[in-house]
């Protein structure tokens, strides 16, 4: 990507200096189409960003009304003494705390994301550069 953007950067500049370039429409207009292709790309790559963002965040929205409506009920509706009930809110309180650390941490994991994204896979090749270098040097 960087060498696109650089090469129409060139390209452009040079465009002013229209006489020191014998055809300069077929280098211009082919930078033209990466760069319109590369926009458009990047238009569908938010517009699903969008979407999948919008999507979790009313699902969300349902599953917090949904819990919510669930305690409301039972609390009131449930023919427990007071004992009763604070004992089974501090049991669900605790079982969502722990239901969250276990969740973010398996979510949020370095390890994960550097696997799903193939990086550690990049990180094992440019080590094994690195020895294959050093190795020749020696």
């Amino acid at each position: 990507m960087r060498k696109i953007l650089w090469t129409s950067i060139l390209l452009w500049f040079s465009s002013g200096l229209k006489g020191l370039q014998a055809y300069n429409g077929g280098h211009m207009e082919l930078t033209r189409l990466k760069i319109a292709l590369m926009y458009v790309r990047s238009v569908k790559t938010f517009r699903l960003l969008f979407m999948s963002l919008l999507s979790i965040g009313v699902c969300l929205v349902f599953l917090l009304v949904g819990l919510v409506l669930f305690h409301v009920s039972l609390f009131l509706y449930a023919p427990w003494s007071m004992a009763t009930k604070m004992l089974v809110g501090l049991f669900f309180s605790l079982a969502y705390l722990m239901a969250t650390f276990v969740i973010f941490t398996q979510i949020f994991s370095s390890d994960k994301w550097l696997k799903i994204f193939n990086a550690d896979a990049i990180m094992e090749n440019l080590h094994e550069e690195v020895a294959q270098k050093d190795s020749v040097k020696r």
